[in-house]
């Protein structure tokens, strides 16, 4: 007797936490870094080309992951002269290694 297997549907990322994912690259904007999101093998982080500053993020990271990374690496900067919601503040201080 055949098996049916079902193909999974894609998760629907969550809107809020895409929003939080915007604000924590616009906190990189601010600092002069551009952001790019692209396919790879990587993970991530801090990257010059011709003088220009980047920061690469994997696309295929799940949304917790990517929030994670972000954060970790924008509590490496110095933040302290930029304003940054208390909350995410909070969220850089207590980002955890993955």
């Amino acid at each position: 007797m055949a098996r049916v297997i079902r193909k999974q549907h894609a998760k629907q990322p969550d809107e809020k936490k895409e929003a939080l994912i915007s604000e924590i690259i616009e906190i990189f904007n601010s600092i002069g870094y551009e952001v790019r999101i692209e396919k790879g093998q990587f993970k991530g982080g801090f990257c010059l080309l011709k003088e220009q500053k980047l920061f690469l993020l994997n696309k295929n990271l799940d949304q917790d992951k990517k929030i994670n990374f972000l954060l970790r690496n924008l509590s490496e900067l110095d933040t302290e002269n930029i304003f940054i919601k208390p909350n995410i503040r909070e969220m850089m201080d207590n980002a955890t290694i993955i």
